[in-house]
Parts: C-alpha cells; structure tokens; sequence
C-alpha cells in the first residue's frame, strides 16, 4: 500500500508541474528472471519513444524521509529532460531488419525463472537454460543499451528464428570477442593493478579461470562461442567444471580432483543467494564439460 501512495501523490506533483502538455503513465517494466521494476514514463504529444525512470530508489528515498516528494519530482523531470536530449535512437534503423541485422545478439539466461517472458520471445532450450536474443546500439550517447528482441518484431521483420540466430551468432562472437583470464588475474585488474602484458591463458597454477565477454556484459553467452570450449580444454589439458556466476560471466574449474562437483554446487547457490543481483542470475546448477565427447553437460 506504501507503493500505491507514493505513485498517487508522486502523480499529483508531477501533474500540478506539467500541467495537460505530457501524459505521465506508470509501467510494470518485466526484467530477467521475472523480476519486476516499477516506472514513470512521461510522453509528449508526438513522441514514440521517451526515457524510463525507475522508482524503486525514488522510493526507498521518500519511505525512509530522505526527500520530499517535491523534491522527488523536480529529480524526475530533470532526468527526463536530460535523457530526452540525449536519445538519439532512431525506430527506423530497428524497424528495418537489413539495417537491424548487424546489431542482434544472444544472450543467456534461466529457463525455469523466465517461463512467462519465454512465450513472448524467439528462444533456443540449452541444458537448464535458454538462448534469447536482443538488439544492441552500437553509436550515440546510448551506445551498448539493448532492447530484448520479441515475437512482434520477428514479424515485423518477416524472418524466422533461424534467420535470427545465424545473424545474432556472428555477430556476438565477432563484436563482443571473449575475455578468458585466471581469477588472480582478474583480482589484481579490478584492483587497478597494471599489466602491460597480455593474461597469460594458463599458468597451471590458478585453480579457477574467468569467462566471459571484453565488455563484462552477457558474457556467460561466451559458452557457446564456436570452438570455444574445446580450445580451452585443450589448453587444460583435463576436462572442466563451469559455474555460472551470472549472466555476465562464468567461473571455470579445470577437474583437477581439488573440489566435488557437491562443493561447487554449494558454492554456486551460496554466492547467488548473497552477492549476485536477482536479474543477474544465471543457474544454481554447476555443468561439466567433456573434453573427448566436446560436450558441456549438466
């Protein structure tokens, strides 16, 4: 009930601030894993597009008195004025799907979680998981935004999933090429440390290995990069485990006898419980890749 009256008397200031000349509406945006965010979109007369502001910490703000609801207001338009400025998307380049071509990927995320969203969206099953796909911009001030690709605009478009998935494979590996580096490796990057020198792949030291993309977005999708697993299998020289840390990224464990395949699972629901975001989460489950059958299973 809090939530309803922060979204009645937030609608009043903005009203009594806009007057008749925008049509301010709330929306139930559906994000991975079927969480729901709440959000305040205000639309002029002629516009198709217009930003999405979400609430939830608006309103934690207002709960918890650290901002008046005028203030709350005065924010929102502010962030909706800047962004307004800033959108320099076009529906035409997506609309078109020969200019869209070149900017549809795949990603993957929870099959189980996303149950709903799935029958609204082109998608490949894979192991406990779903391949799904989305359109990226690639210029502008909202380079890197993405918009998941949906049934409608396969439609639009007049192709099938499998025209798409070609497109989205080629593209996703060639544009978002795949960052491979031991855990060690990676501590002593986030911490700022300098390495002019590339990651070596494997030292046969580290006992866990980082997958993911160069851009630390969706790069849990780089498991199905062609060739990919097996090259890496080689460098091992042994068979692997793969935790999936989230969505973005992926936790490689050579089978070298140090943990159990119970232990690994433990630790993958454990640090999705605690430290992963509810959208970012990707499998409780821990998978084995086989390096003669070049086959990743559960």
């Amino acid at each position: 009930m809090e939530f309803e009256t922060f979204k009645e008397e937030l609608l009043d200031h903005l009203r009594q601030i806009l007057g008749e000349e925008k049509r301010i509406c709330f929306q139930s945006v559906e994000k991975n894993n079927g969480i729901q965010e709440e959000a305040v979109v205000i639309l002029g007369e002629e516009k198709r597009i217009a930003p999405t502001i979400y609430l939830r910490e608006f309103f934690e703000n207002w709960k918890w008195g650290r901002e008046t609801l005028e203030e709350i207001s005065r924010e929102i338009l502010l962030q909706n004025a800047r962004q307004e400025r800033e959108v320099d998307f076009s529906l035409d380049s997506f609309e078109n799907y020969e200019k869209a071509r070149g900017q549809v990927y795949f990603k993957l995320i929870n099959y189980e979680m996303n149950k709903v969203m799935l029958t609204k969206i082109p998608y490949i099953a894979y192991l406990d998981l779903a391949v799904v796909f989305y359109y990226r911009l690639e210029k502008g001030n909202f380079q890197g935004a993405t918009m998941l690709i949906h049934n409608c605009n396969l439609d639009v478009w007049n192709i099938d999933s499998r025209q798409l998935l070609e497109d989205a494979v080629l593209n996703t590996s060639r544009k978002l090429p795949y960052s491979f580096q031991g855990m060690d490796a990676l501590i002593r990057e986030l911490a700022g440390a300098s390495n002019d020198e590339d990651m070596e792949l494997y030292t046969g030291e580290e006992i866990m290995y980082v997958l993911s993309n160069q851009e630390k977005c969706f790069g849990a999708a780089a498991l199905l990069y062609p060739h990919l697993l097996s090259h890496i299998s080689k460098i091992f020289r042994k068979n692997f485990y793969v935790l999936p840390s989230s969505v973005h990224e992926c936790i490689l464990v050579p089978d070298q006898g140090q943990y159990s395949r119970i232990e690994l699972t433990r630790m993958v629901r454990e640090v999705n419980q605690s430290q992963v975001e509810a959208d970012e989460i990707l499998s409780d489950q821990v998978y084995y890749y086989d390096r003669q059958k070049e086959k990743l299973m559960m």
